[in-house]
């Protein structure tokens, strides 16, 4: 007879290429053993499953929605004055920066934003 699904976290398993365990060497008959005595250990999941009936589930994302904002709103309004990708120039000493600009950081004074 071959294993069952419980058979791999019985207690009497053999772990045996030969023998199925110790109680039942050729098997359970059916499909359940009335000799199952669980090991008491978990089966092993990735992050983000579970297992429900023997079944391996993926859990629903869960996105954390109670962000605390780091700036306040004044220091965010002085990054929006100031900052040369709203504004186009530099901070210091107005340099004015190309419109197809990626780099931020100022040829003459070295500002880096």
């Amino acid at each position: 007879m071959p294993k069952i699904p419980h058979c791999d976290r019985c207690l009497n398993n053999a772990h045996s290429n030969y023998l199925v365990c110790a109680m039942h060497p050729e098997g359970a008959r059916g499909d359940s053993c009335p000799d199952f005595a669980d090991d008491g250990q978990e089966l092993w999941c990735p992050d983000g499953y579970k297992f429900v009936d023997d079944q391996l589930v993926k859990l629903p994302v869960r996105y954390e929605t109670n962000h605390e904002p780091k700036l306040t709103r004044s220091q965010q309004l002085q990054i929006f004055m100031r900052h040369p990708v709203f504004t186009g120039l530099c901070p210091q000493y107005c340099y004015e920066y190309p419109s197809d600009r990626l780099n931020w950081n100022c040829p003459i004074c070295g500002w880096e934003g």
